[in-house]
């Protein structure tokens, strides 16, 4: 009896024992990767969550989370991206045997010749005085300009006071204006947009020959140590032409007249720039000598000469104010209005422009 109790009990240890050593088996062996769980009635088999990739900046930069060095912290990897599929077509390469479409270049249509059209009676000619020999000479002066860098587009003015912005071709940059029949120089304008209100330099009130040829009469902080007002203006403003239009303050010198218009004209021409010689219509010097002068300069360098002073014959008192000197204003710029032809600025612009446009169309589009 005793014998069997012993027995039953031995069995009974036998089989804790085993029930003992099942539960550490299964408490010890891990059961994360293949045990099924239920999500919403489906089962899913468990997948590892990855980390949030850690915040790089001044706070997290140098150390992670818990005080621990950001070096030491794991990284996740960092996500496959896979491009958005787009319905955009593969190019069709082109074979290698093709070749490439042959272009003809345009040329521009060649300018017209300027229109001669009279003023107050006054022949184009007259007023325009380039033959064919001074529109080659110009034209070599702005071929070797071109080399230079000169802008084709910009012209100057070396002037006194009648030269001086608003009166002297300012308006063209501004409105309003109407060229009446003389809307062909519209062109002109445009091409020299830019140039007709611009304040010269080598124009100031009471301005010389000599004064032109002056270093200190240049502008202070904008002209070089020892450059004349002409040269200033030619290298700040880079024009291909520049007018030439002074005389009425260089009274009883002729001779230092004659000499500083002819250092104007050579310092144009060494620089590529085609000077215009315009004459005066005042008699500030009791003579026309100035005039005179400023005609044979013309003629002995070949250059294009603006005869202003002959279209001034035709004006009530040569188109002057009461001091004899200064232009009457002409405000509206209206050449429809006969009263333009009466007044000294008004014509003094429109010849202006009238050379100008020849300048342009037979010696820059050549």
């Amino acid at each position: 009896m005793i014998q069997r109790s012993l027995t039953s009990i031995l069995i009974y240890l036998l089989i804790l024992f085993a029930l003992v050593i099942i539960a550490l088996i299964w408490l010890v062996v891990p059961t994360s990767g293949n045990r099924p769980f239920a999500i919403d009635g489906l089962f899913q088999r468990q997948s590892a969550v990855a980390a949030p990739a850690p915040i790089s900046g001044p706070t997290l930069g140098a150390m992670g989370t818990g005080g621990q060095p950001a070096d030491s912290l794991p990284v996740a990897p960092s996500p496959t991206i896979r491009p958005w599929p787009t319905m955009q077509h593969t190019p069709t390469a082109i074979p290698a045997t093709a070749s490439p479409p042959t272009v003809v270049p345009t040329l521009a249509p060649a300018l017209a010749p300027p229109q001669r059209v009279a003023v107050n009676g006054i022949p184009w000619e007259s007023i325009v005085v380039m033959p064919p020999d001074v529109a080659a000479r110009a034209r070599e002066i702005f071929v070797a300009g071109q080399t230079l860098g000169r802008n084709p587009n910009a012209y100057s003015k070396v002037g006194d006071s009648t030269t001086e912005n608003p009166h002297f071709l300012a308006r063209y940059d501004e409105r309003p204006y109407s060229l009446g029949p003389f809307a062909h120089l519209q062109a002109v304008i445009d091409h020299f947009h830019g140039s007709h209100g611009r304040d010269s330099i080598a124009v100031r009130i009471g301005l010389h020959a000599w004064t032109a040829n002056d270093p200190a009469w240049a502008e202070a902080g904008i002209c070089l140590p020892n450059e004349t007002p002409v040269q200033c203006e030619i290298r700040i403003h880079n024009p291909a032409i520049v007018i030439v239009r002074l005389g009425t303050n260089d009274v009883g010198a002729g001779q230092m007249f004659d000499a500083n218009i002819r250092q104007i004209v050579e310092t144009a021409i060494a620089a590529g720039v085609i000077p215009i010689i315009g004459t005066k219509g005042d008699r500030h010097e009791g003579s026309n000598e100035n005039n005179d002068i400023l005609r044979r300069i013309a003629a002995d360098y070949r250059l294009p000469l603006w005869d202003y002073d002959l279209v001034a014959n035709t004006l009530p008192g040569r188109g002057l104010d009461v001091d004899a000197a200064h232009m009457l204003t002409f405000y509206a710029h209206d050449y429809n209005d006969p009263t333009a032809f009466t007044r000294g600025h008004a014509m003094h612009n429109l010849t202006a422009l009238m050379v100008l446009d020849a300048v342009w169309r037979e010696v820059i589009q050549q």
